[in-house]
């Protein structure tokens, strides 16, 4: 009989006759998986391979999934720094539960080897290597990268990731159904100037999803963070929905380069305000031309971004380091105001 057509009963008394155990809380597809590979699902028992020196700087060693349980220490982690490389292979590195959050925009699988375009706009659809996957292989790379996000957030720290039609349920399905994470909400981006549909075959897609997961089994999650009070001041006194309506990421923030899915400032600064206080540390294992970490810095929080595509990481790097001497420039006028004001306080006195 094959184990798909197995009852969770029968499964679990397999696995105990081959000597598996920790079994009793896992759910079908995740029995499935222990029998078919002989390795616990929520656990990472492969030892972490050495990552170059370019690519990762100082950080520990990975140890086992145990996202409730254990808590590690940020001392090593390479705190504000832009990681080059996978990000499968640079999280199994890092410890068990180090971040407070993480906010990314994994690849959809909604590539074409050929974009569509047409005479009107100089707009083609998405045509990047990086964003192609078979059906099969898209959903185990989904799986793997989840599952390191998972073991490396703390106990009820937050998750938002971005998504479209294309990924967004099996993202959903992945969350809830293999790793039993809370969903607290989805968020709905309407972006009112997107672009048309290129086809005419059907609606144009104006709409792109947040997932808002909380890093604990769905009876178990409690005190996420969520700045209430903040998010309804943004809002003109009244309760935020999840539906925002916000445009398309402008022009300016695209001027050192652009990136095919780059997220707008405006929307990331909600999630962040919501979702984070100062100084917590935010993760973004998919880090583009660095949004996150851009408003991240903007709002006193540290990050850590990490993208293997290093012309997006040159882009991010610029961004941040406008922002950086921005604020530097700002902090140096408020220090020269503050002590012309002390000088004429004491002269007049």
């Amino acid at each position: 009989m094959k184990y798909n057509q197995m009852r969770n009963v029968d499964l679990k008394k397999e696995l105990k006759k081959q000597g598996l155990k920790g079994h009793s809380s896992l759910r079908k597809a995740q029995l499935i998986e222990y029998l078919s590979t002989g390795i616990h699902p929520l656990k990472n028992t492969e030892t972490p391979s050495p990552i170059a020196e370019s690519e990762m700087h100082d950080t520990s060693k990975g140890i086992g999934y145990s996202p409730t349980l254990l808590k590690g220490t940020t001392e090593n982690l390479p705190i504000n720094q832009i990681l080059s490389g996978g990000c499968l292979k640079i999280l199994s590195s890092f410890p068990d539960g180090v971040f407070d959050c993480c906010i990314t925009d994994p690849p959809f699988n909604m590539s074409k080897k050929k974009g569509l375009g047409w005479a009107f706009s100089s707009h083609v659809t998405m045509q990047e290597q990086w964003d192609i996957f078979s059906k099969d292989d898209y959903f185990q790379f989904s799986v793997n990268w989840i599952r390191e996000v998972l073991r490396v957030l703390k106990t009820n720290g937050n998750l938002f990731i971005f998504g479209s039609f294309h990924c967004i349920f099996t993202i959903g399905f992945i969350l809830q159904n293999m790793f039993d994470r809370r969903i607290i909400s989805q968020i709905v981006w309407y972006k009112p100037n997107a672009q048309p549909n290129i086809t005419c075959r059907m609606f144009t897609e104006s709409t792109e999803f947040i997932i808002w997961a909380v890093n604990n089994e769905s009876k178990k999650a409690k005190n996420w963070t969520f700045n209430y009070e903040t998010v309804k001041a943004m809002n003109s006194g009244k309760q935020m929905r999840n539906m925002w309506e916000i445009p398309l990421t402008p022009r300016s923030e695209k001027k050192h380069g652009k990136h095919p899915s780059q997220k707008p400032v405006a929307v990331v600064n909600r999630i962040i305000l919501a979702g984070t206080n100062e100084g917590d540390l935010i993760l973004d294992p998919f880090s583009g031309s660095g949004t996150t970490a851009v408003v991240a810095e903007q709002h006193n929080r540290k990050w850590v971004m990490i993208e293997k595509d290093e012309t997006y990481n040159q882009i991010a790097q610029m961004r941040i380091d406008e922002l950086s001497n921005t604020l530097f420039e700002k902090n140096s006028t408020k220090e020269i105001i503050s002590r012309n004001e002390i000088s004429c306080r004491s002269y007049v006195g």
